[in-house]
């Protein structure tokens, strides 16, 4: 099958995110209004139901609770505000049926460490890094769809194709990978060009790579590279995806990537038990 037949025969899609889309043609705007934010999220009860629940979790320790998304960027901040409703309205595209239900987190885990390196990463050559972060985060929403898919291929049996990444298999049994589905999913949902081709492309080879591209990949990567002590080795090899991703700026030392890490974990944590 090709990637569009998988997602046009999948049984389980969460609904076109029109907010979703809506927000990230917002947010791609220079003169954009907090308040217009505010206003779009808080049309989106669900949506602003669970950013609220986000923003007075221990992930923020607050003083007090808000109880409003006008409020909640008073006292977080704009910046702050946007990233929690790109990793709320984000998470929310990645449920999974109760069957599947218990890789939920560790879904979240990996996708939000890989946000948290993308937006550090586009930060550091001054690429928009909240693009960076929705495309991390959703660099693996392909896995959802892979996972319902049935197959009569005896390779198949068994496989937790959620927490397991293993490209050359998935083409072997579906005929395509999560990454080419996860841009069909994207491309069906009117996202951007830009985020549908970071989350198709992110296990393909750096040189063809745009930048936001290779910022995704290079994420994906880190989140699975030991970094405590460093493994050197590791590093050497992902140079190509350094190179295309951050050009002569260096790599953010470890000390910022193991703060990011900790954020990631610590958002994941959240999201997973606000399902």
């Amino acid at each position: 099958m090709t990637a569009q037949e998988i997602v046009d025969n999948a049984g389980q899609l969460p609904p076109p995110p029109k907010v979703m889309t809506e927000l990230l043609t917002l947010f791609a705007r220079p003169d954009v209004d907090a308040r217009r934010i505010a206003d779009t999220v808080a049309a989106e009860l669900a949506l602003s139901l669970r950013t609220l629940q986000v923003a007075n979790s221990p992930f923020y320790g607050l003083s007090k609770r808000v109880t409003s998304v006008h409020e909640a960027i008073t006292i977080l901040g704009f910046r702050a505000v946007r990233m929690l409703v790109l990793a709320v309205g984000s998470a929310q595209l990645m449920q999974l049926p109760p069957a599947l239900r218990s890789s939920m987190g560790a879904l979240l885990h990996h996708s939000t460490r890989c946000a948290m390196l993308a937006r550090l990463l586009a930060e550091s050559v001054d690429s928009p890094a909240e693009e960076a972060f929705t495309a991390g985060i959703l660099h693996d929403v392909g896995k959802v769809v892979i996972a319902q898919t049935p197959s009569s291929d005896p390779a198949a049996a068994g496989i937790n194709w959620i927490g397991r990444s293993d490209v050359a298999l998935e083409r072997t049994v579906f005929g395509t990978d999560h990454a080419e589905v996860g841009r069909a999913l994207l491309t069906r949902w009117n996202f951007p060009d830009s985020l549908c081709m970071a989350v198709g492309q992110h296990h393909q080879r750096p040189e063809a790579l745009s930048r936001l591209c290779a910022i995704v990949a290079l994420a994906d990567h880190l989140s699975h590279t030991a970094l405590d002590p460093v493994d050197t080795d590791a590093l050497a090899a992902l140079a190509p995806w350094i190179t295309r991703a951050l050009g002569d700026h260096p790599l953010p030392d470890v000390a910022r990537v193991n703060a990011a890490l900790t954020d990631a974990d610590a958002l994941a944590h959240v999201l997973e038990h606000d399902n």
